[in-house]
């Protein structure tokens, strides 16, 4: 029969999973006895079978959005989306935490394994939800719950590449380092603003603005790049930049 709290997770996850599951999903190690009991009555069995799925789910993703991205930059967004502390802030947003079933009573769950204890605890349910409606159903929920952190791992690893791009111009032709000068010209502290200017040999090549300090800076090494292709120094496309929600 099913409780409040397993027909919550159904609602989370949007499909239906049996509580048997769903209850062996949010069962901590800690909770159970030792040994094999340990294993076999806890999550980790799911929490395995979860990883190489997350894992797998978000290769796809960058695999099949970003087709110009070589395997190195495949390989670091793939791992910035599954470390524990990404996953842990997932699961804290769809919170888990009051589901999980922990050993060492409410302190385990706010002390300093609580990230681990929320990333598990996110894996096991993927795998319950693979086990139950296979793969599609279980890509799909990751994507889902993982949306606002792969957009802003796209948005801080193109940032970085643009501004590597024009260091690596920069310095080939002699025009040295790329010097950022950004300041937080208005707004509020929810709604900030930023305006970014680089400098090549103390001259003024690029302005940018934006929501963050990121994507001002990205904005105005874009526009030195462009500013520079104009000129007949680099082959630079002008790719724009995806706005970086962090600073």
């Amino acid at each position: 029969m099913s409780t409040p709290s397993t027909q919550k997770l159904r609602e989370i996850l949007g499909s239906d999973v049996p509580d048997e599951l769903l209850q062996l999903a949010l069962t901590h190690p800690s909770s159970v006895g030792e040994g094999l009991e340990r294993t076999l009555k806890s999550n980790q069995r799911l929490e395995f079978l979860g990883d190489a799925i997350v894992g797998a789910s978000v290769a796809e993703h960058w695999y099949q959005t970003h087709s110009h991205l070589p395997e190195g930059e495949l390989t670091q967004r793939k791992a910035a989306a599954v470390q524990k502390k990404t996953l842990a802030r997932v699961a804290a947003k769809l919170e888990l935490a009051h589901f999980i079933r922990v050993g060492r009573g409410a302190d385990a769950l706010i002390g300093r394994g609580r990230d681990a204890i929320l990333a598990d605890a996110f894996e096991a349910l993927i795998g319950a939800l693979f086990i139950a409606q296979g793969w599609n159903a279980a890509r799909d929920f990751v994507l889902r719950a993982l949306h606002d952190e792969l957009k802003e791992i796209a948005g801080i690893s193109q940032t970085a590449n643009i501004k590597n791009l024009l260091q690596e111009h920069t310095q080939a032709v002699g025009l040295g380092t790329p010097i950022y000068q950004t300041i937080q010209s208005g707004g509020a502290d929810h709604a900030r603003h930023f305006r970014a200017e680089v400098f090549l040999l103390e001259t003024l090549h690029g302005v940018g603005e934006g929501a963050s300090k990121k994507d001002a800076e990205c904005k105005a090494a874009q526009a030195a790049l462009t500013g520079l292709h104009d000129k007949g120094s680099t082959p630079f496309t002008g790719d724009d930049c995806i706005k970086a929600s962090v600073d």
